[in-house]
């Protein structure tokens, strides 16, 4: 009896124990600074990537923001100023504008909890701009912090670092111990900032075991940021350093002739360099800081070159590409030079429009309306207005054909379009009730209705892969990680700015615009252009339904959506 009751007391404490260990996400505070002021402290946990986690309620308090909750997403509030945020979502949202996120925040002990460098990224605009507004978090205790060589070498010398102790993002808010300072010693940050006045060449030379290769690069830009995207092997774990105020990469090897070399931009140069122990990757800027992250499965270094503003970032003009000559020697090697990107274009603007469905695939069916043929007349209409402005369309089918999701932005991509505009009608189980048009763009989706919408638009994707619509739902979610990449596109941007035109251009007329959101459509997903998809109506709608089988309001469409087309072409 006494054995069975002291095992009971033990199973008791350490079920306690458990409990403190794995429910109170606390692991002390953290102290928001914009610039050298600090702003109060914010709690912190531990996250499910390393660095630190910071709970964004408290964080958004702190700049005036109240917060509140509707299921998986957090709404903060100042002013005219709304950010949204989604449990498990790569990107958060800055009014109707996407804001890119290091990781996905996660929920714990009733709380939102976001790695310090997304929530910098999502707060920083509110927060102001220039160095006096710069957000920045520093823990408390200082003794937990483990700070990475590179930047400590900067920090010890006054006259090269530029950065205060409190801009240093940690590591890992855990107890630094021998172990742990040797693997901050040897391995490269997930997130570290270097400015052109700072230099952090004395960090020694590591092994080139584990620098890993690489396999391409990839260009983009958004704003005031070029973004260059290196994709690496799984083991890469490049020696990343600034000297002279060059960022210079270190791997192990590299592929034969990869892509994304020379850039496309002429605010970027990139040389290329064989060292005796691999290659090594020197980019050249003007840029006022970059900001360097590593992202997992797969493998990418990521490095943002910020300029002061969008205007300076220029494309390069074409040049032939030239190649380093196998005989140079490798300290010589030369500045890759030339563009890989289109010419701009010039005449006339190129628009497509894409009715949807079509042949054996009927779309929404309801109230006696089959969708393809709804989108098939108000297509036609579009393409008749958008001529009488002089503009060029192409039509991805004019008939009752069925067509493959495909081969509607392959077609856009051959005739080199402007914009491409896909036509569908809405439709929602008969529980449901809803009316109004709908514009969507290619991103993550704004709510779970539009996530919804997107599966159902996709299901005729994943019959042609697999033969199963069951699978529809993973496919489409593997689609909204693809989607944490796009992010660097600066197609969503510019679709958001089509999409804005033709709400505007509809609202003017008298439709009843209901909201432009964003979803992750497989028919927009190729499209190389600016791409928007329009949900005209609901045909569960009786209402709109009749309405939308009515010529003359396939006409009032087309001709709202072409005065939309042709401001955002002008």
């Amino acid at each position: 009896m006494k054995f069975f009751l002291r095992a009971t007391i033990l199973f008791i404490l350490l079920a306690l124990l458990f409990t403190l260990v794995f429910t109170f996400p606390a692991w002390g505070n953290a102290t928001l600074y914009r610039g050298s002021q600090p702003l109060g402290d914010v709690a912190t946990t531990k996250g499910p990537t390393s660095g630190l986690w910071v709970s964004i309620e408290e964080a958004g308090a702190l700049l005036g923001f109240t917060s509140s909750r509707s299921g998986e997403e957090l709404l903060l509030m100042r002013g005219d100023t709304r950010l949204r945020v989604v449990l498990d979502a790569v990107a958060a949202w800055r009014d109707v504008y996407l804001v890119p996120l290091y990781a996905a925040p996660f929920e714990k002990s009733g709380k939102f909890w976001l790695d310090s460098s997304s929530a910098v990224a999502l707060f920083q605009k509110a927060a102001g701009t220039g160095e006096q507004s710069r957000l920045r978090f520093d823990r408390a205790d200082r003794s937990m912090n483990i700070v990475p060589e590179a930047q400590s070498t900067a920090l010890s010398s006054s006259s090269q670092a530029s950065a205060s102790p409190a801009e240093i993002l940690v590591s890992d808010p855990t107890p630094a111990g021998p172990s742990q300072a040797m693997k901050a010693a040897t391995t490269q940050e997930k997130f570290e900032i270097f400015r052109p006045d700072s230099n952090t060449s004395t960090r020694p030379s590591r092994s080139s075991q584990n620098r890993g290769e690489i396999q391409r690069l990839r260009w983009s830009t958004t704003r005031e940021r070029i973004r260059a995207v290196i994709d690496a092997s799984d083991d890469a774990d490049p020696e990343v350093r600034m000297k002279d105020g060059s960022i210079h990469a270190a791997f192990a090897s590299i592929v034969k002739n990869p892509e994304g070399l020379p850039p496309p931009y002429e605010n970027v140069r990139v040389e290329l360099k064989n060292l005796a122990s691999g290659v090594e990757l020197v980019f050249s800027s003007n840029s006022v800081r970059v900001e360097k992250m590593i992202l997992d499965a797969p493998r990418r270094i990521v490095f943002d070159f910020f300029f002061k503003t969008q205007a300076e970032i220029r494309a390069t003009a074409i040049q032939p590409q030239t190649q380093p000559k196998q005989e140079q020697q490798a300290s010589q090697a030369p500045v890759l030079s030339g563009p890989v990107s289109k010419p701009a274009k010039k005449g006339r603007k190129i628009v497509v429009v894409d009715p949807g469905h079509g042949g054996k695939d009927p779309g929404a069916v309801a109230n006696g309306i089959r969708e393809k043929d709804t989108n098939l007349a108000i297509g036609l209409a579009l393409e008749k207005a958008l001529k009488a402005k002089g503009l060029d369309v192409v039509m991805t089918r004019r008939t009752d054909v069925y067509l493959k999701l495909q081969e509607r932005t392959d077609i856009a991509n051959k005739e080199n379009a402007d914009v491409f505009v896909s036509v569908h009608a809405n439709a929602l189980p008969s529980a449901k009730k809803a009316s109004g048009f709908e514009i969507y763009l290619m991103a993550l989706p704004t709510d779970k209705d539009a996530l919804n919408l997107a599966k159902i638009e996709n299901r005729e994707y994943i019959e042609e892969k697999t033969g199963n619509s069951k699978v529809e739902d993973q496919r489409t979610e593997l689609l909204l990680r693809i989607l944490g990449d796009m992010q660097q596109n600066n197609k969503i941007s510019e679709s958001t700015g089509l999409a804005e035109a033709l709400f505007a251009a509809g609202r003017q007329s008298g439709i009843p615009m209901k909201r432009v959101a964003q979803a992750p459509f497989f028919v927009l997903r190729g499209a190389g252009m600016p791409a928007v998809l329009l949900e005209t109506g609901f045909v569960t709608n009786a209402t709109e339904a009749k309405l939308l089988a009515h010529s003359g309001y396939q006409q009032r469409i087309a001709e709202a959506m072409a005065v939309g087309i042709e401001k955002y072409l002008k």
